[in-house]
């Protein structure tokens, strides 16, 4: 049973990074994405590969209360262990660069969600935060803070984090930022 469990695990990351790669919210070496497998671990996408043509053999296992990550996995491993670390009923993380949350950020806004009608059953708060160097301990934490506010959160200049029950939640979720962003700003 756990065998059927992780392989949908894996399968659910690699259609959405196909789904994010195909919205166009990561670029083809950007972004990454991760699923809980339990209490004790996780899985991630790998550094620098293109999300939208993965498989499940590339993803990586990782410990949640471990400080080390094989070489190739994510750079962003320590922000997706802080949110897993601190949230048990967080079961996907995706972190995304879409482009008009980039361009509403450089203006020192996020996207409003009261701005769709079921903007609310969705995505109801969002957060934000000050941009951090990629990959270090200081956005591993203040992303785990944000998130503790929100299901999804802007980082300026950065992207975005959201997260949820399942990894399709979680990329519904930035798609729905991303087409926040869109109405917040005007166009």
């Amino acid at each position: 049973m756990r065998r059927n469990r992780l392989l949908g695990l894996r399968l659910s990351i690699v259609d959405g990074g196909r789904e994010l790669t195909e919205a166009e919210l990561i670029g083809p070496d950007q972004g990454n994405l991760s699923a809980r497998i339990d209490d004790e671990h996780f899985i991630v996408t790998p550094t620098g590969r293109d999300k939208g043509s993965l498989t499940p053999d590339d993803l990586f296992d990782i410990e949640i209360h471990s400080h080390r990550a094989p070489d190739g996995a994510s750079t962003e491993v320590g922000l997706h262990r802080a949110i897993y670390a601190r949230f048990p009923s967080i079961h996907a993380v995706v972190h995304a660069h879409p482009r008009k949350v980039l361009e509403l950020a450089a203006e020192g806004r996020a996207p409003d969600p009261s701005l769709l009608p079921d903007g609310g059953t969705i995505l109801d708060r969002v957060s934000w935060i000050e941009d951090f160097a990629p990959g270090s301990r200081s956005l591993a934490q203040e992303v785990s803070r944000g998130i503790a506010l929100a299901p999804s959160l802007v980082i300026a200049a950065h992207g975005a984090v959201t997260v949820g029950a399942t990894v399709d939640q979680a990329v519904i979720r930035m798609i729905r930022l991303e087409r926040l962003a869109l109405l917040t700003r005007g166009r």
